[in-house]
């Protein structure tokens, strides 16, 4: 990842490209150095696939302009997302078209350090969740564990979820947030984004 890249100009990226297409969302850098934003997704909260929990529309459009910068990027969750060359889908269910899978807590197994520098993560959120899924609660500290095992110093996370994962503030610090909504009613998500000291 460059790190001469300031959160500015991860948000002037953002602004160039899906900003004109949704101006009301532009994040913005505040006083303490961090980007943040709220997203609205109207009511279409589904993804073409209809898999329980996938990514909401436009989603992948709006984060990734934003570093622009990410060579070797990896999906941890992976769910439904199609097959991409820009990318690694990992997940833990066989029966899901990934392209590594695996348990996200023994992520170093499947992964060299400094391998990956972006990462996107959407867990399940709830056991209720995981139980739709067929797969155990993740445990959010131990993935944040693993990924600090194989991310550099100077990559993101950005992880996508209903609470906030637990880190060592020795080895990650909290980039920005953004919040995700949409009109009708449903859990609220957001997305924070993490990078690796």
């Amino acid at each position: 990842m460059d790190s001469n890249l300031t959160p500015q100009d991860r948000v002037d990226f953002y602004t160039q490209g899906p900003g004109q297409k949704f101006p009301a969302s532009i994040p913005w850098v505040a006083a303490d150095d961090r980007i943040y934003a709220i997203w609205f997704f109207g009511n279409n909260y589904r993804s073409k696939s209809g898999y329980h929990g996938s990514y909401p529309p436009n989603y992948l459009d709006r984060i990734t302009p934003m570093f622009p910068d990410a060579k070797n990027v990896l999906h941890l969750f992976s769910g439904s997302l199609p097959k991409d060359p820009g990318y690694t889908r990992f997940d833990l269910r066989e029966d899901i078209d990934a392209d590594v899978h695996g348990d996200a807590q023994e992520l170093s197994k499947h992964f060299k350090p400094g391998s990956i520098d972006m990462i996107y993560a959407d867990p399940p959120y709830t056991e209720e969740d995981a139980t739709k899924y067929g797969v155990p609660m993740v445990g959010r500290n131990k993935v944040m564990k693993e990924i600090a095992l194989i991310l550099p110093p100077g990559g993101f996370v950005v992880w996508m979820d209903m609470v906030f994962p637990m880190f060592r503030k020795d080895t990650f610090k909290v980039y920005g947030t953004i919040g995700m909504v949409r009109s009708t009613n449903h859990r609220y998500r957001h997305a924070t984004i993490f990078q690796r000291l």
